[in-house]
């Protein structure tokens, strides 16, 4: 694509019964990056991603996916966005490939592997099995199988690791820097745990009372030796941006 940003928002604000959530914010994904998102609870990051997948319609702001304004072309842009935005929500009564084929037949795609997509995320021979049998660890893979099955261009993910073991959030870690590498696929993460985003992004932001307040390059950031990203974070959001 000529686009150079996946995700570009400016000037974006979201008020709730008239209370500002999110304040002139100013997102910058490039094509093809794992960009990691960070934040406090609160702080708006869960909002962001309702709003960058059409869920939630800005109070004002532009907000550009691919290189198109969402709120114009959402469904058309739908087809290209995978998500995994708060706790994965399924049929209980149905299995897992019932599910995954319920969100292809969503999404208007006839095609789709979905016993590889459960390979991808760890859940072999699994398809059959009701996801009212599933841990959380499960579902919240299956989650990501569903994010991924169609091989969207976007892929955003809140907290993906949520409910994983460590081989578990080993293996999600792995798969994501494959599907930016080998499909050139754009990651859009939030976690709690920094140090995983330290593993795996290319580049943060961060943001604070609803407005990303620093964005940075990771391999900018590990050039100075001095400072931690634990460290960085809990500075800039206490209001102190020099280290950038």
């Amino acid at each position: 694509m000529t686009e150079k940003y996946a995700v570009r928002t400016k000037g974006l604000y979201k008020a709730f019964h008239g209370k500002e959530v999110i304040r002139n914010c100013a997102l910058n994904v490039e094509q093809g990056s794992i960009y990691g998102f960070l934040g406090a609870n609160g702080a708006g990051k869960t909002t962001v991603f309702k709003l960058l997948t059409g869920l939630l319609t800005p109070t004002m702001g532009e907000v550009l996916v691919l290189g198109k304004d969402i709120t114009t072309h959402k469904f058309e842009l739908l087809r290209s966005i995978g998500s995994l935005i708060e706790t994965p929500i399924f049929y209980e009564h149905l299995s897992a490939k019932e599910n995954l084929e319920i969100h292809l037949d969503y999404m208007g795609i006839e095609q789709a592997d979905t016993e590889a997509a459960l390979v991808q995320v760890g859940l072999p021979g699994t398809g059959s099995q009701p996801v009212s049998e599933y841990s959380l660890g499960m579902r919240q893979r299956l989650g990501i199988a569903r994010a991924i099955i169609h091989q969207p261009k976007l892929l955003i993910l809140d907290e993906p690791i949520n409910g994983l073991d460590p081989m578990g959030i080993r293996e999600i870690r792995e798969l994501l820097k494959r599907l930016a590498a080998e499909k050139e696929m754009t990651i859009l993460l939030s976690s709690h745990i920094l140090s995983e985003i330290e593993h795996i992004a290319d580049k943060i932001g961060i943001i604070a009372d609803g407005t990303v307040v620093q964005e940075v390059m990771l391999e900018d950031l590990k050039k100075d030796k001095s400072i931690e990203l634990e460290e960085y974070f809990l500075s800039v959001v206490k209001g102190g941006t020099n280290h950038a």
